[in-house]
């Protein structure tokens, strides 16, 4: 006679199939494993950026923002997209994953004119809140560059950060980082009483929405806009198939309030800094 698993070994293996398994919210939601711990990227954020490569910029820096998006294949999403407005650095970028060799990777237009794409791969961590990005095809006797892109918590704060590496055999060093904020969301997510509308393409949080024949429908990026006024038939067959909401379904009890610490600032939030690669 078998002995039944113990409680904390059925959790893990519990967890590792909603990872191995597209995450779903109903019909037509199916995001690819990969991103599903990326999703949250989704949207609109604003933030500030520092040069620490310059003294004088590191108390000033600079305002900008960023929108990210799904991007499509058949109808289903097989990829993100970026546009960096006030970036030093890059102006788009596109991030794709090759399943082959489990790895990120994101192909960027620079601001620097006539220098081409330029791309990046790598992973994320153990957390799945840390996506480090290695540039490929670096020029002989140029430096070697890394991307970082970290969630804090509640996911509604990233950091952006740009490194750089001398010397084959030193370390990463941070020359730039952004830190951003989800627009529309609150310091404290989920303190609102009911969730945010969902996306009639994805079922993801939305934040905009988009006009077709006189009516109005949430989405959570231009991506999904874009698709949704490609085949506008296809997603109002499935809103006349989903299930009427439950009105009780949504609302969730509103969270004590937190006092920000003393480290919460534009940059980090609840964001640990990664320790550097080597």
């Amino acid at each position: 006679m078998r002995r039944p698993l113990p409680p904390l070994v059925l959790a893990g293996l519990s967890v590792l199939v909603a990872l191995a398994s597209p995450s779903r919210g109903g019909e037509g939601r199916e995001i690819p494993p990969a991103y599903a711990p990326l999703e949250y990227l989704v949207g609109s954020w604003k933030g500030q950026g520092v040069s620490l490569d310059d003294p004088t910029q590191r108390v000033r820096g600079w305002t900008e923002t960023h929108a990210w998006a799904w991007s499509f294949v058949d109808g289903k999403p097989a990829g993100m997209t970026v546009k960096l407005e006030k970036n030093k650095q890059i102006k788009s970028a596109s991030l794709g994953y090759d399943e082959a060799r489990k790895k990120y990777v994101l192909k960027a237009d620079p601001v620097a004119s006539g220098g081409g794409t330029i791309a990046f791969e790598g992973t994320l961590d153990g957390s799945g809140k840390l996506l480090t990005l290695d540039r490929t095809g670096v020029p002989a006797g140029r430096p070697a560059e890394r991307l970082t892109l970290r969630a804090n918590s509640n996911y509604v704060r990233y950091t952006l950060g740009f490194e750089r590496r001398a010397s084959r055999g030193g370390t990463f060093a941070r020359s730039m980082e952004v830190g951003l904020t989800k627009e529309g969301e609150t310091f404290a997510a989920g303190s609102a009483a009911t969730e945010a509308p969902k996306c009639v393409v994805t079922g993801g949080a939305a934040t905009q929405t988009v006009s077709y024949e006189g009516r109005t429908f949430p989405i959570c990026c231009s991506g999904c806009r874009d698709e949704f006024l490609d085949a506008p038939d296809k997603y109002l067959k499935k809103l006349a198939a989903a299930p009427a909401p439950d009105a009780n379904a949504n609302k969730k009890p509103s969270p004590p309030a937190r006092r920000p610490r003393g480290d919460d600032d534009a940059f980090a939030g609840d964001v640990e800094e990664p320790k550097a690669k080597p």
